[in-house]
């Protein structure tokens, strides 16, 4: 019984800090270069862009929605999870400063935060957790459609990412679009060496 509370504990332990590498990345590599690559955060940084709106206050009012959809589209099980990184990624984003640690070098800013997102995101998907917001949509539509999480997920961050074209310009555009990549090496390569 001891055992299991130990196991919980370092579960949320390793969750808070995976979820504190996606705040890091955010709060001091994209935001700063207004990037936004994808995700509920891509549409965080779009709104703050255009609107001035707080990136955490998006994150949490889009994740309150994606909840809502979880609620009555999954299972109680899989919104309980979604739950947990709903809430805790805007506060974490809210009291990470926002800080350009690489002022002056956009390029190695993007590839920096990406393998650090990367990271956190591949953290969460080994312990079966999630930080809510767009990873909802796709389970909905796999669920009822069949079509792979992963296809409707890279759906989603294209707009976002194309978002940047309005927003913040064609520079930003392709860094967001080498940021999904780069993300996504490093979430297998991540893999890799952790199921070894």
């Amino acid at each position: 019984m001891q055992n299991k509370k130990h196991k919980i504990y370092l579960k949320l332990l390793v969750m808070i800090l995976a979820l504190e590498l996606i705040a890091f990345s955010l709060n001091m590599f994209f935001e700063p270069n207004k990037v936004a690559a994808g995700g509920a955060t891509g549409i965080a940084i779009l709104l703050y862009e255009g609107w001035s709106i707080p990136t955490s206050l998006s994150v949490l009012l889009i994740n309150i929605i994606m909840l809502i959809f979880s609620y009555f589209h999954l299972d109680k099980k899989t919104t309980i999870k979604l739950a947990f990184g709903s809430f805790l990624l805007p506060i974490l984003l809210f009291i990470t400063p926002v800080y350009n640690i690489l002022p002056g070098n956009k390029i190695v800013s993007i590839i920096v935060g990406s393998i650090i997102f990367g990271i956190g995101l591949a953290i969460l998907y080994t312990l079966d957790m999630s930080s809510g917001g767009t990873t909802v949509p796709p389970m909905i539509i796999h669920k009822n459609f069949g079509i792979d999480k992963y296809i409707s997920l890279f759906i989603i961050d294209g707009f976002v990412c194309l978002g940047n074209i309005a927003m913040t310009g064609l520079l930003s555009f392709f860094l967001a679009v080498m940021s999904v990549a780069i993300s996504s090496v490093a979430i297998k390569v991540f893999t890799i060496i952790e199921g070894k």
